[in-house]
């Protein structure tokens, strides 16, 4: 499919000799030498290591900007992050680490197109400093979907069409969109490995082994043999794809999307066993295996998709390609370029001048004095230039106050008029509405001998409080609940107890209407 991968070192390109992949999440560590894929059990620091990561979908917002074409590429940067924090509505207190890639095929004759990535610095530290305290510095934090692209890059996947991808992780879960091999769209979804095991205990009433669970769907899938599951299961991979089409629905109608040739579905641990079926059911198109040959060598049956990916990256970063990156743990520059190697440099030529001939001093001196006036020059030139500067800001600050005023003003009358609206709304529709949903919650709990001591109501939130004989009877009540009224209420109940005076089992049910 493509030619065999060779280290930095192999190349000849640099001194690196080793690629380090790590899943600071996870702690998963991996090199790549002599074009194998070996797994470490423990990070060091090694100067000769190429150090790269990958941030999730959930630690970063993706958009796309557009900038006028006139913007000279000196002032693109400033252009794009004024733009960035214009268009996605950022906090301007805080300062985010805002890297981008330009859409190039979107560029028109008036405008460019960015990717922009955001993050905030608390997260990435965060996430990478217990990382650098091992390696000392990471060279690249890539945003993970972008990795994809570097599956057509080495002609894995024909770059034609628009492809879906989705991947779930024990932490995050993310969706993104290719279209002719380039980065479109990508979305952090709400459905990670942990939020799938605390929904699906929630549909089979009782908690179950985390650790088993988490066994069953990497080596059964969504085709257990456990009968008790199957149900849940169902319904629970039901709910998430039907959460996925809303979003495909809505990067539809804002990328132009007329059809989405394919999707691919995967995770960190290995192929789902059902998921493609359960994606072409809801999503209506053909999917398959996020699980490719990158032609490394592997010492396990599967591997993480990513560490793949960050590899290709790297090679690239190596040979002088420039991608997205996140880092904020960047190596020491070389010896000369650092204050401490220009200090002691400057210090050795100074000995040498001292022991030079005396009309070095002269020649130096007159070389001093005609560079001294030439920067008195200058700063007055520039001193103008600054208070011209100056003035106009003031002037557009003034303007800027002034706007701003309006739009406060403006907004505070939305607001009022909002508020005006809902509590009409809230009287001519939640009221009866919740008369209503009370009157059929208390029907059902006489099916079961359920009782209730109290009702509270906040928002669209009730809180039943219940009793019965049997805490087996409050929960077959709030079973029927949830799947008599599915995708219209949702349940929770911290705990049902026993009062050992009475004998009489309690517990207070949350019920939110959807």
């Amino acid at each position: 499919m493509f030619k065999r991968l060779q280290t930095p070192s192999e190349q000849g390109s640099s001194n690196f000799q080793k690629i380090i992949t790590i899943n600071a999440y996870q702690n998963v560590y991996y090199q790549f030498v002599n074009n194998a894929l070996q797994k470490l059990d423990k990070l060091s620091y090694d100067k000769r290591n190429f150090v790269v990561s990958t941030l999730d979908a959930k630690d970063f917002i993706s958009a796309l900007i557009e900038i006028s074409v006139n913007i000279p590429p000196e002032d693109l940067q400033d252009a794009i992050e004024l733009k960035a924090y214009d268009d996605l509505g950022l906090d301007q207190a805080v300062e985010y680490v805002i890297r981008y890639v330009e859409a190039v095929e979107k560029r028109t004759d008036k405008l460019r197109y960015f990717h922009v990535f955001v993050a905030e610095p608390e997260v990435l530290h965060e996430t990478f400093d217990p990382i650098r305290e091992k390696v000392k510095y990471i060279d690249y934090i890539y945003p993970k979907p972008y990795l994809i692209q570097n599956i057509y890059e080495k002609d894995i996947l024909e770059a034609y069409g628009t492809h879906g991808f989705l991947y779930f992780q024990k932490e995050d879960a993310f969706l993104a969109l290719f279209k002719d091999g380039e980065y479109l769209y990508s979305k952090s979804l709400k459905y990670s490995f942990e939020n799938i095991y605390e929904r699906f205990c929630e549909l089979y009433g009782e908690r179950v082994d985390e650790e088993s669970f988490y066994d069953m769907l990497q080596n059964e899938g969504l085709k257990t043999s456990n009968f008790d599951y199957q149900d849940q299961l169902m319904k629970l991979f039901s709910e998430i794809f039907l959460y996925v089409n809303d979003i495909l629905i809505y990067a539809k109608r804002a990328f132009d999307i007329e059809k989405i040739d394919m999707f691919y579905c995967g995770s960190e641990t290995g192929p789902i066993l059902g998921l493609n079926e359960y994606a072409h059911t809801y999503l209506g198109i053909e999917s398959n295996d996020f699980d490719f040959d990158y032609e490394m060598e592997k010492g396990e049956w599967y591997v993480d998709q990513f560490h793949y990916l960050s590899i290709l990256e790297a090679i690239k970063d190596i040979e002088g390609e420039e991608s997205p990156n996140f880092t904020l743990f960047f190596r020491p520059p070389p010896f000369v370029a650092r204050r401490s190697g220009q200090f002691i440099i400057t210090t050795a030529a100074t000995v040498v001048l001292a022991l030079s001939l005396p009309v070095y001093n002269y020649t130096y001196d007159a070389y001093v004095k005609i560079t001294n006036d030439k920067l008195t020059k200058e700063e007055k030139q520039l001193n103008k230039l600054v208070t011209g500067i100056r003035r106009e800001i003031g002037s557009l600050e003034a303007k800027k106050k002034d706007i701003l005023a309006k739009i406060k003003s403006e907004k505070d009358l939305f607001e009022k008029k909002k508020k005006i609206l809902a509590a009409i709304y809230d009287k001519k529709v939640n009221y009866p509405m919740k008369a209503k949903n009370i009157v059929h919650f208390g029907n059902d709990m006489t099916k079961f001998s359920v009782k209730v001591t109290k009702i509270t109501d906040e928002d669209n939130t009730f809180t039943l409080s219940l009793y019965s004989d049997s805490d087996k009877k409050i929960t077959q009540f709030i079973k029927y609940l949830t799947d008599s009224y599915e995708n219209k209420i949702h349940t929770d109940i911290d705990k049902i107890y026993k009062d050992e005076k009475t004998g009489i089992y309690h517990g207070d049910l949350k019920v939110t209407v959807l």
